[in-house]
């Protein structure tokens, strides 16, 4: 038997791992750009601070395996995850991204904080009324007034 049928004879004839990981990118692309952004972020911050995954892994009460996975890129983290990260790491990953709103920003409040803003503080243009065709001022609602 010479070596080219040898190698023929040994050939895997399955699908292979390569076109199952295409496949899988292909179909979770949507949110692992943003798990590949993340875990880029996340180690250029532990290079800053000089920490190991061990203490990452510490900070954030989980173990040294998962902050493995969440730095190689490939997992669906919550937000509870992403925010546990952002106070462990002491920076910001989307916190400020989701508190800013054009000409407006929140930033002058901790990062993450979501109630309303006090109506007076938001400029005109940015009222959802002048954003959406058709909207009005919502009607109290309540008790009716006795008579």
């Amino acid at each position: 038997m010479d070596t080219i049928e040898f190698l023929r004879s040994h050939e895997h004839k399955g699908e292979g791992r390569f076109v199952k990981e295409a496949q899988f990118v292909k179909e979770n692309w949507g949110w692992l750009q943003y798990s590949y952004a993340i875990a880029i972020k996340v180690r250029s911050r532990m290079v800053e601070l000089g920490w190991t995954q061990k203490q990452l892994a510490q900070a954030l009460d989980c173990t040294q395996q998962h902050v493995s996975v969440i730095l190689n890129g490939r997992v669906n983290m919550t937000l509870e995850t992403i925010a546990k990260l952002e106070k462990a790491l002491q920076f910001d990953l989307i916190g400020e991204a989701l508190t800013s709103f054009s000409a407006y920003s929140l930033s002058a409040r901790p990062t993450g904080y979501l109630s309303e803003p006090d109506p007076s503080e938001v400029p005109a243009e940015l009222h959802t009324r002048h954003l959406v065709e058709g909207y009005g001022d919502r009607k109290k609602k309540g008790p009716k007034p006795k008579k």
